[in-house]
C-alpha cells in the first residue's frame, strides 16, 4: 500500500500520479538493497510530453558534461605541452 507521503503530482497536469512498477537492485551490485518505484501521469498524452522533456534534459546534461570534459582534457594537453617545450 502506499502511503500519503509516497503520492507524487504530475509536474505537468496537477493530477495524482499511478503506480507503474517497482523493482529492487543494489548500489554496484553490493551493498544495501535499494527499492525503485516508478510512477506515472494517468494522462498518456501529458506522460508522453513530461517524458520527452526528461530526456531532453538527460541529453543536454551528457552534452555539458561532454563538453565539461574536454574542455579539462584540452587544458591539461596544453599545460603539459608548455612545460615540455620549456624543458
Amino acid at each position: 500500500m502506499i502511503s500519503a507521503q509516497d503520492q507524487t503530482f504530475c509536474i505537468k497536469c496537477g493530477n495524482l500520479r499511478v503506480f507503474s512498477r517497482q523493482w529492487k537492485d543494489k548500489f554496484n551490485g553490493k551493498g544495501s538493497v535499494i527499492t525503485h518505484t516508478e510512477s506515472v501521469c494517468p494522462d498518456v498524452e501529458c506522460q508522453k510530453i513530461v517524458d520527452a522533456k526528461f530526456a531532453e534534459l538527460r541529453e543536454h546534461k551528457v552534452a555539458s558534461e561532454e563538453r565539461r570534459k574536454s574542455a579539462a582534457l584540452l587544458k591539461k594537453t596544453e599545460r603539459e605541452a608548455r612545460l615540455a617545450g620549456s624543458s
